[in-house]
């Protein structure tokens, strides 16, 4: 009697972990990898409840419950899954999805390396816990997480300064530079304020900054065509994941930015990040905020007697694409592209028909054409065509992304062509939106864009010339920290030494870019943030802490 008492006070006392071994090792092993961000609080605050005593059967099954659903929703938090404010945020967008698109997306989710660890850590366990108590090392390993942080790779965040920081600060640079972050405490130890600091005083200097475009054009300017042709979906780590970095399209341009920041990645904010390309760069929200007409590069020429022009390989709907464009933008160039039927390529990921990027690129040509000699054209391309989940007609799986980029530079590289023996004298420019992410990470799977990630955002910027005759064979690169800003002086530059005026260009080709403004590498998207600092990249989510971005794959 006396032993069956001590028993039942054991059982009452000690249960152990049990399955929540698997639980919990799983998660050390993922955050020692940075496949997420162990907090270690609320997991005790699970451990402990998950240990407490209770006599009653039925209460120990509804605490299982209950434990199943909270360590559930500690897991995704702790993941680099989308939040449920990103979910709500683009609830629209994600309406629009085709069935098909959506199975596609799930299946890619299942991360069969996890899989696998599941299974091999449940296995171990069935085979040892009969054999040791394996909740006795589980739980020894936990307090040892909390009382030897440093000697854990746990949670891959910025360390403490030992003294309290002073305020990062984005000086003014010398003409054509970045702002320099600061030390931020006399050990030049890195904390999340110290970043978060650091951004705020990134803000507010790009706020200030401008383009220099000239206020009018004389009459011995020589007129010429701009095109920017913002493709969605290519990155320079896509090409390099499909072995089409080295492309011989791109050997055709005169100008590459070899460090440019698409500052986002998505295709609405992108696009708005462009036009509004003569200021600094802006955080998320201002985009939507209100118009900002000195920014706007387009209505800027338009004022200096450009027409503007505009062709999509889509309709442009799709998540209020161009609405948007037009009421945060001031976009008011005709859709050259709405009422016309060129063949029907991809069918997109909603099942909207994607029209033939060449038979659009060769329209422009029909367009300009019909204006005299003299014109000056600005026209925006915006193609969807490498979009993710795009498929061939009467297909019913998605075309993967290699061969679709294959059409595209391809095409891109006979329309470059045609150009060429044209005659007319254009300013081209290559500034995709942002990145596939053709290849994931340990932050995202392959395809996720939710957080903007310097791979997703720094893409191929380029730029040729039509119409001189003697231009350098040698491709000039631009090696700084480049974004919009650059690509507007740059375009200003242009129409300031009339370039188009002289054979050979107006100016060597090598001042025409030296000292373009540089700015440090922000990217963002609604509910996230990737910024360097310090060479080291640290992204924040939901406004909460800033924390070093895991290394990659």
């Amino acid at each position: 009697m006396h032993n069956l008492q001590k028993e039942k006070l054991g059982r009452f006392f000690w249960t152990g972990l049990g399955l929540w071994n698997v639980y919990f090792i799983l998660k050390f092993i993922m955050a020692q990898y940075g496949y997420i961000t162990f907090e270690p609080l609320y997991n005790a605050v699970l451990l402990l409840f998950i240990l407490l005593p209770i006599a009653s059967k039925k209460v120990r099954v509804i605490r299982t419950l209950i434990a199943v659903v909270l360590g559930a929703a500690l897991l995704y938090s702790e993941s680099w899954l989308p939040g449920p404010e990103s979910i709500t945020g683009n609830a629209n967008a994600i309406a629009g999805f085709s069935a098909t698109y959506v199975l596609q997306l799930v299946w890619d989710f299942i991360n069969f390396k996890m899989v696998a660890l599941v299974l091999c850590v449940l296995f171990a366990y069935l085979l040892l816990c009969n054999w040791i108590r394996v909740s006795f090392f589980t739980i020894g390993y936990f307090l040892f997480m909390l009382i030897y942080p440093h000697y854990v790779q746990w949670q891959k965040a910025p360390e403490p300064a030992q003294e309290t920081p002073a305020v990062a600060q984005a000086t003014m640079p010398a003409q054509g530079t970045a702002p320099v972050a600061q030390p931020a405490s006399a050990d030049g130890a890195v904390t999340s304020d110290t970043i978060d600091q650091w951004y705020k005083a990134f803000l507010q200097y790009e706020s200030s900054r401008r383009a220099e475009i000239p206020q009018g054009i004389a009459a011995k300017d020589t007129p010429f065509d701009i095109i920017l042709l913002n493709v969605c979906s290519l990155s320079n780590d896509d090409l390099e994941a499909v072995n089409l970095a080295q492309h011989p399209v791109f050997s055709r341009f005169n100008i590459r930015f070899d460090h440019f920041n698409s500052a986002t990645a998505y295709s609405g904010p992108a696009t708005l990040r462009l036009l509004n390309a003569a200021c600094g760069q802006s955080d998320h929200n201002t985009l939507y905020d209100r118009r900002r007409p000195e920014c706007e590069i387009m209505n800027r020429f338009g004022q200096l007697g450009y027409s503007q022009h505009l062709f999509l390989d889509h309709a442009g709907q799709y998540d209020n694409y161009l609405q948007v464009l037009r009421e945060k933008a001031g976009l008011t160039a005709v859709q050259e592209t709405a009422d016309k039927k060129f063949p029907v390529h991809y069918l997109a990921f909603d099942d909207e028909p994607i029209s033939d990027d060449l038979a659009v690129m060769r329209h422009w040509k029909q367009v300009v054409a019909s204006q005299k000699d003299n014109s000056r054209t600005f026209s925006l391309f915006n193609f969807i065509a490498l979009h993710d989940g795009n498929r061939l007609p009467r297909k019913s799986t998605w075309e993967p992304f290699k061969p679709r980029a294959q059409v595209f530079l391809d095409d891109l590289d006979k329309f470059i062509g045609e150009l060429e023996k044209s005659g007319r004298k254009v300013m081209l420019v290559l500034v995709p939106e942002h990145g596939a992410a053709v290849r994931g990470d340990r932050v995202q799977p392959d395809r996720l864009r939710d957080i903007p990630s310097m791979r997703i955002t720094q893409v191929p910027v380029m730029v040729k010339f039509f119409g001189i005759d003697g231009l350098p064979q040698e491709q000039i690169h631009v090696s700084g920290n480049t974004s919009y800003l650059a690509l507007a002086t740059l375009m200003g530059r242009v129409l300031e030494h009339n370039y188009f005026g002289a054979e050979g260009g107006a100016v060597p080709l090598a001042d025409l870019v030296r000292d373009l403004p540089q700015t440090n590498p922000v990217s963002e998207n609604a509910q996230s943030i990737v910024l360097t600092y310090r060479d080291n990249d640290y992204v924040r989510r939901q406004n909460g802490q800033w924390v070093l971005y895991p290394e990659e794959r």
